[in-house]
């Protein structure tokens, strides 16, 4: 089987910290056969260095838009420095205030005003080394996705105007005026789509364990989809089993609930 995890609020709980049942469980899930992939809104840059000694077979990050198993970079997508430049140019015009998640930092507009919002992803990507400021002469600045603060009939316009530009994008509501914008064809759910059929997997053969929003996709695409019980009422509805909350033991309970581990 393929078991699929996002990372926060799902492997580790709301408060960031790791229950002690979840390695265990997947180190007994490896042990018994399956096959242990982390499915991450997360771009390389920021890949989580906390699961360095799990027991993981692969990532799929940014949303899809990389897949990378068994140490290997399946496949991969991110903008040239020209479209990034354009799509940037796009942004300023229309005044978001938005971040731009790449595979080797996450950027940020220096003519974007810092708001409380701002400030919070700023200090995080400082915290991780990953902050860098956009020149136009970085050729590393090459856009991937993007995290943006607006209302919702402004996101609907970048969805239109980024679709005039020839770079599509689609916005998931991440609630609070908060939006991951992720390019149009890339989601949780196309990942484990390429993946399994790389590995000549079927949809009933995976599961995925998720909490929020961007997990629908990825739910959609598995066979079995496992809600934590700390998910929102609308992800718990289009789950095939609603587990405990991460604390609670939620991941843990699920494996054993569908006989992954004994």
């Amino acid at each position: 089987m393929l078991l699929f995890f996002d990372i926060d609020g799902t492997i580790f709980d709301d408060q960031r910290r790791l229950p002690e049942s979840v390695k265990p469980a997947m180190e007994k899930a490896r042990s018994n056969g399956h096959r242990l992939i982390v499915n991450t809104g997360r771009t390389l840059c920021n890949m989580d260095r906390r699961l360095d000694d799990f027991p993981l077979d692969g990532w799929i990050m940014g949303c899809g838009t990389r897949v990378i198993y068994q140490g290997e970079t399946l496949t991969s997508m991110e903008y040239s420095l020209e479209k990034s430049l354009a799509l940037m140019n796009l942004n300023a015009e229309m005044k978001l205030r938005i971040v731009y998640e790449c595979d080797t930092a996450i950027y940020f507009d220096p003519r974007i005003p810092d708001d409380r919002n701002m400030r919070a992803f700023r200090d995080f990507a400082q915290q991780h080394g990953i902050a860098r400021t956009i020149r136009r002469d970085d050729p590393e600045f090459r856009i991937v996705k993007m995290f943006c603060f607006a209302d919702e009939e402004t996101i609907r316009e970048l969805e239109e105007r980024t679709k005039t530009l020839g770079m599509p994008y689609t916005a998931i509501d991440r609630g609070s005026g908060a939006w991951e914008i992720v390019p149009v064809g890339y989601s949780k759910g196309t990942g484990i789509d390429f993946l399994r059929k790389k590995l000549g997997m079927s949809r009933e053969e995976c599961f995925a364990f998720g909490d929020s929003r961007n997990d629908l996709p990825m739910f959609r695409h598995a066979g079995h989809s496992i809600a934590m019980g700390n998910a929102s009422d609308d992800v718990k509805a289009v789950c095939t089993y609603v587990t405990a909350r991460p604390e609670e033991d939620g991941i843990e309970k699920a494996m054993r609930h569908f006989s992954l581990i004994g």
